[in-house]
């Protein structure tokens, strides 16, 4: 393919016109809600750069429950773990919010990036920022409340995706945060109430995000600081 004037991706935007290898190699891809970018397990032969929209990674236990580990926009990449030569990791990635981006065999990745130092510390930013966002989930979904997660979350899927406008799922919040559905649902509608946002039908509107950021834990604030302070580079 022709490389575009500007990818909107971070890690394909380090690449320059001497990567004719790479950029003849991408292929663009429709990248819908729902759509499932990798299974648990084993080595992703194609890793997916996100252009718009939102993936979600989710960790499994035995009996099918799940809970979110990290969330992807244009930041990063699906399928780091088989870039870094494992066979990746556990967890089941899906599109949580529409949008599209570029599919790239892992392997011709992985060949590479490690010859283009700005590509590199492309992947590397990306992946300090998925450890970052690990560790303080984790914190998140031990110490916080209900209704301070649920706001946390709203407002970090709102950055990425650079929209107040979400197509989120009560059942979808709910295990995204780590709670019941009743309690996410009982949290939606206290915000609602207050004029935060509003939600119908599966679709959440951010009326008001002063308001929703005073709500939040600190574990937004906290990341959205070092997310900026990552890629500000």
């Amino acid at each position: 393919m022709e490389r575009r004037d500007r990818f909107r991706n971070r890690i394909l935007s380090r690449l320059s016109a001497a990567d004719g290898a790479v950029l003849s190699q991408l292929q663009t891809v429709d990248l819908p809600l729902g759509k499932v970018l990798r299974e648990p397990g084993g080595e992703d032969k194609l890793i997916f750069f996100v252009e718009e929209g939102m993936a979600s990674s989710t960790a499994l236990s035995r009996q099918g429950a799940s809970i979110e580990v990290g969330v992807i926009g244009r930041e990063g990449v699906v399928g780091i773990g088989s870039i870094l030569g494992h066979r990746g990791m556990p967890h089941h990635t899906v599109m949580q919010v529409s949008g599209n981006g570029y599919s790239l065999p892992t392997e011709l990745f992985r060949t590479e990036f490690v010859k283009h130092g700005t590509v590199m510390q492309a992947v590397h930013d990306f992946i300090y920022s998925q450890l970052a966002q690990a560790a303080q989930t984790a914190l998140c979904n031990r110490l916080h409340a209900t209704g301070p997660r649920l706001a946390r979350w709203l407002l970090a899927t709102s950055d990425i995706v650079e929209s107040n406008s979400l197509d989120l799922t009560q059942e979808f919040l709910a295990q995204m945060i780590g709670a019941e559905r009743s309690s996410a649902t009982i949290a939606a509608g206290i915000l609602k109430r207050a004029g935060m946002i509003d939600y119908h039908r599966g679709h959440v509107e951010i009326a008001n995000r002063p308001m929703l950021e005073d709500a939040a834990c600190e574990c937004y604030g906290m990341l959205r600081e070092e997310f900026a302070r990552i890629f500000s580079k």
